[in-house]
């Protein structure tokens, strides 16, 4: 089985330790959404930045959308009050 939590902790190490090649990369992803969702730019750009944002340790997950049931937390960790 697939541990995203341990990939996405690597995916923040390594964007912490080369952050020009993170966002790099991230704007290389936003180009190629953006030759396929003409017109969408601007929602591209944001989760972009919001990406950027993560992965420098900005910022946490997105937090649940009014009405959705937060994500069960990993495990050994303390469900969030």
């Amino acid at each position: 089985m697939v541990d995203f939590g341990k990939m996405v902790d690597k995916a923040k190490d390594w964007a912490g330790e080369n952050p020009e090649k993170a966002d790099g990369f991230v704007d290389k992803g936003a180009d190629f959404v953006n030759s396929r969702f003409a017109g969408h730019e601007d929602q591209v750009g944001q989760a972009g930045e919001k990406a950027k944002d993560f992965l420098h340790g900005d910022q946490q997950a997105p937090p649940a959308q009014e009405g959705q049931a937060p994500p069960p937390p990993p495990p050994g960790e303390e469900p969030r009050p």
